[in-house]
Parts: structure tokens; sequence; C-alpha cells
């Protein structure tokens, strides 16, 4: 079955599970899934569909691949466009590491992160604070709680035993006396977040909300997607996490010798939803935000190598003209022919992704 696209509309938020079938290739559950569109037309085909609701999704990226833009863009594009500023969708940007630069105000006209909003600053405050948030919301309502990020949240624990290390190496200082640590195994965060995700899963199967948790590795990631990146749940979050989606940085884009976006690797590495492992490029823009109908050129016209790199192509054909990529971005957004551009996408997408199903096969449990 196909994937499908509708407008961009509250007609949004209400996918049955007949579609999931289509978007994911799974079998038909009883189970009825919400949907909503993310805005970025490759992004929903990785993911099945876009944004399932009552799920948690897990963006795992390093320092330079676009994980905050990413989860910005989602939340924008769905309160602007999707619920029309409608306060029926509530949502709480965590800022958990106090590195939120974006002005916001300027780039979608309203502000992610709200005037008397706190950050959480332990996994016990977050856990509380997104507890409120899920028990607040009415059945009508939705919410999206965006934490950034998981992997800079102490436990309770880790901040009293740190109190307690500074008194002793203080006295140390003070006695003229070696400061030694007592042994720790530390496990209090990842067996907090085990029960933490365990319970919050099966609850928000129940509610309208979307968890988005980033997480952080401190190796560049690259195009390998290897595993040797750890992040914080990183276990608990692979098995409770409806997706995980990894990022990785694999082109920087310059104008006038300055650079002034990248172009990043999104791989879906597990997903209980639609089909792992399906993968796309996706530009960023610094001043723009995601770049949805470069990204879904670039798609099209087969302008990225293997490794994400842009191919030298000077023109394209739309509709039987030529194009330069810049006139045909310029063509595109003049007559309004984004969801002409995105069914072109999709449509080739799903001959891919036919072209290598097992259709046709025998099926091996028929007598």
């Amino acid at each position: 079955m196909k994937r499908t696209r509708k407008p961009e509309s509250d007609e949004n938020i209400k996918v049955v599970s007949d579609q999931i079938r289509k978007a994911s290739k799974k079998p038909e559950s009883k189970t009825v899934q919400k949907w909503t569109s993310t805005g970025v037309t490759l992004l929903d085909l990785i993911m099945g569909g876009g944004i399932p609701w009552g799920n948690i999704i897990n963006i795992v990226g390093d320092f330079s691949s676009g994980k905050t833009y990413l989860a910005i863009e989602i939340l924008a594009h769905i309160f602007i466009k999707i619920f029309k500023r409608s306060k029926k969708l509530k949502f709480y940007y965590d800022d958990a590491e106090g590195g939120f630069s974006f002005d916001t105000r300027k780039m979608y006209g309203f502000d992610v992160i709200k005037e008397a909003q706190s950050r959480s600053l332990s996994v016990e405050q977050f856990a509380t604070r997104f507890k409120k948030q899920v028990d607040k919301i009415k059945s009508d309502e939705y919410l999206i709680y965006i934490l950034d990020t998981l992997d800079g949240l102490p436990s309770e624990a880790e901040k009293l035993r740190d109190g307690r290390r500074q008194k002793a190496m203080e006295k140390s200082m003070e006695d003229d006396t070696e400061y030694k640590e007592e042994g720790s195994y530390k496990v209090e965060k990842p067996k907090f977040l085990s029960e933490f995700f365990r319970l919050r899963a099966a609850e928000g199967k129940e509610t309208n909300m979307c968890l988005i948790v980033i997480s952080q590795v401190r190796d560049n990631i690259g195009v390998m997607f290897g595993d040797k990146q750890k992040r914080t749940g990183g276990k608990a979050l692979d098995f409770y996490a409806s997706h995980c989606l990894w990022l990785a940085e694999v082109e920087k884009k310059r104008k006038k010798g300055r650079v002034t976006g990248i172009t990043v690797k999104a791989r879906l590495k597990k997903s209980k939803i639609a089909t792992p492992f399906r993968e796309s490029f996706i530009d960023i823009v610094f001043d723009y935000g995601i770049d949805n109908i470069k990204s879904n050129i670039n798609f099209l016209y087969d302008l990225k190598t293997e490794l994400g790199k842009s191919k030298t192509t000077d023109r394209v054909k739309w509709e039987g003209k030529e194009y330069s990529i810049n006139e045909l971005i310029k063509h595109i957004e003049k007559r309004n022919l984004e969801d002409k551009l995105a069914d072109k996408v999709i449509e080739k997408w799903n001959e891919i992704e036919e072209s290598i199903s097992s259709k046709g096969r025998k099926n091996k449990w028929e007598n």
C-alpha cells in the first residue's frame, strides 16, 4: 500500500489504523493511531506518517547535527499550520541544558519558550514536570513536550553527591590533606529513566501527547551511524520510544565563503510503527529553518551522492521546462506548487519501496 498526503488542516489529526498500515507496511492493527505531519515531506516518509500522538520520539545527534532546529520546526509547523495557533495545542520546551538561543519570535512569530516557563534541573524534576503537563490536558487538547537534552540532566542523587564532594574537598584543602572519593556505582539515573519511560510510555498511549526527547552524543556520528555512540537513557529509549531518529551533518552550505547552513542525514534506526532504517538528506538554513523545497528537489532529481555531498548539476526539468535549482525553487514558491512537488517526491518514494518489496512472492503460509 502507498503513502498518501493530506491537506494541512485539522483533518491531519485523525489517521486510523488502515493508514498506518499504508504508511508503515505493517499488519493492520485494531488500535487507532493519530498522526500529524511534521511539515518536512521526507521526514514524514522516513517516520511512516509524521508525528504519532501518544508516543515518545527520540532525536539523536552530535553537537552540529540540527537536532534543536528539527524539534522547533516540527513544533512550529504543527502549532501554526495544523492548529492555526489554537490553544488546543499545548507545548512545553524544556531547555534542560540552558543553551536555547533561537529567536523564535522572529523566525515563527511566537515564543517557543514562554516567559514564566522554567527548565528542569534533574531527571526527577523533568519527570514531575512532564507528568504535570500531561495531567492538565483535556480530552480534546494535544501536548508536545520537548526535552533538550536528556543528557544534560543529572539525578538528584548526583547533585547531593556533588554537594558532599565540594564540602569534603574544601575541608581537605583547609586541612592540607588529600581528598579521596568513595566509590559509587552511580546507577540512579539509568534506573530512574528505565522506570520513567516504562510508566509514561504505557500512560501516553491513552493521551494526545507527544514527548520528543533530544539526545546528545559526544562523538561525531558521520554517515556510518555506528553503535559506538552512547546517549543517556539509551536502552530504555530504544525499547520504549516509538521512533529513534539519528541525525548526522554531512555537508556545510556556503555563500561568499561563509557557512549559511548544513545538510543532515536523517536515519530511522528504530521504529515500532514504520519500517526502520529509512533515511534521507534534509537541508537546514540557519536564518530560515528546514528547507523543505530544496530537500525535496534534491531527492526528486538525485542531487546528492550516497555520502550526502551535492552533485554539480546546472539544470533540471520540471514539467517539460528546464530550470536552474534556484530558478525552480522560485518558480515553485511563486506559484504555490509546494504540494505538487511533495506529491512527486511521495510518488518516487513509493515507487522505490514497491521495487524493493517482496510483492509477487508466493505466500508461504498458503496450503
